[in-house]
């Protein structure tokens, strides 16, 4: 949905007060369904910011991730250039404006930025322009769906060099649906990777602090003839202790912590390895955003077999996209023509979903479906073509025809 016109007779602070009054809510209204989505998905509970200290939360639960994840991005702040946002008149004089101190122009570039790193994550940005943060002279909170903090975007200021910055806590990231979409951006814009923290869990516990300290104490952290430093946090009382190798957080930090217990389980075998790498003396590639496994094994050598899992989710991953594609040419051979007939009687796209649900979706999976929760992203090479001619034909917000709608 385009914004209006500009008028020639008003300045770029009128026009974005104009836009806030009388375009924003028709934004707000067409965003209503994806964040109502975001809601299911995020039915449980992640901590703000995981940073290997203890969680007030009384009981344990389980992250919005998919389960045996390899590793996730768990921290993001980048920097960017502000003239990438909004191009063109339009975009020059919001950026002048929000230069100026227009909290609307600041609001607008602040939420341009948010649903072009995180398109329908449920995230949101807060309405109210706060001041001074990281160095920008205004900056606005970024809110899961709930409401809770999990970032903020900020810009303005003298010495910032026309830049903004934008950082995601563990909560935020956890929300993010493609992160090679948000690589993709980010390497359009020329942003700058200040922090990426990087994370697995090893939910059943086969790799204890135990084994940190052993790994440390044999020395296969040691690079270059210096052992780096560890530290200690917590008490072994079940609430959970934390071990830390090497102090040097603008560079790069293996933060290893007992997630389940600092979660409020003092039974959980849970263990969380957090890889936490900083630009202070040198770039961080693009290419952590998408493959965060290969930059914890890479740089912490004893951390190696979770590219052996790697090894073993690929080979799972081809054995079910080739049943996968198989399992559609049987389809298609099968009940193609029925699909067809319905799409043809079918007057509205939202009708024929609810007939395709609610007539020929089955309850149980085929057994090579059987555990699998790596998610269709997975199968893109062979469900691409389906989901093209799917945005041809579907318009959003049509799937919520509800089923009992359809006749036959």
């Amino acid at each position: 949905m385009k914004p209006p016109a500009i008028c020639i007779t008003e300045s770029g602070a009128q026009y974005a007060e104009r836009l806030r009054r009388d375009y924003i809510p028709m934004l707000n209204a067409i965003d209503a369904p994806f964040r109502a989505g975001a809601d299911r998905r995020s039915a449980a509970m992640v901590p703000s910011a995981n940073r290997g200290l203890k969680s007030s939360v009384a009981t344990l639960v389980d992250e919005p991730i998919e389960a045996g994840a390899l590793a996730i991005v768990d921290f993001l702040t980048f920097t960017a250039q502000l003239s990438a946002l909004q191009q063109g008149e339009f975009g020059a004089r919001l950026r002048a404006a929000a230069v100026d101190g227009c909290d609307s122009s600041v609001e607008l570039l602040c939420r341009y930025a948010l649903h072009a790193i995180a398109p329908g994550s449920g995230l949101r940005v807060d309405e109210q322009v706060r001041g001074f943060r990281n160095f920008y002279d205004k900056h606005c909170r970024i809110l899961t769906p709930e409401g809770k903090v999990c970032g903020f975007v900020a810009l303005g200021g003298e010495r910032q060099r026309g830049t903004f910055c934008v950082e995601l806590t563990g909560e935020g990231c956890a929300h993010v649906v493609a992160w090679a979409h948000t690589r993709e951006v980010l390497e359009g814009w020329g942003a700058k990777l200040s922090r990426v923290d990087c994370a697995h869990d090893d939910k059943e516990g086969r790799h204890t602090l135990a084994d940190v300290q052993r790994w440390y104490d044999e020395g296969q952290f040691t690079s270059r003839g210096r052992p780096p430093a560890i530290g200690y946090q917590g008490f072994n009382d079940g609430s959970g202790q934390t071990i830390y190798v090497g102090k040097n957080e603008g560079n790069q930090r293996l933060c290893v912590y007992e997630k389940g217990k600092q979660l409020g389980d003092p039974s959980s075998p849970w263990v969380r390895f957090e890889a936490r790498f900083g630009a202070k003396y040198r770039e961080i590639p693009y290419d952590i955003l998408e493959r965060p496994w290969e930059f914890i094994t890479g740089h912490y050598p004893p951390l190696s077999w979770i590219s052996e899992l790697s090894t073993r989710m690929q080979t799972s991953v081809a054995k079910a996209a080739a049943c996968m594609a198989g399992s559609l040419r049987h389809a298609k051979r099968q009940c193609g023509r029925v699909v067809n007939a319905l799409r043809k009687f079918c007057t509205t796209p939202g009708e024929f979903a609810g007939a395709v649900e609610s007539l020929l979706k089955a309850e149980k999976l085929p057994a090579w479906a059987e555990g699998i929760y790596q998610g269709s992203a997975l199968f893109d090479p062979v469900l691409r073509p389906a989901r093209d001619l799917a945005a041809r034909f579907v318009l959003p917000g049509d799937y919520n025809v509800p089923s009992s709608s359809i006749t036959v």
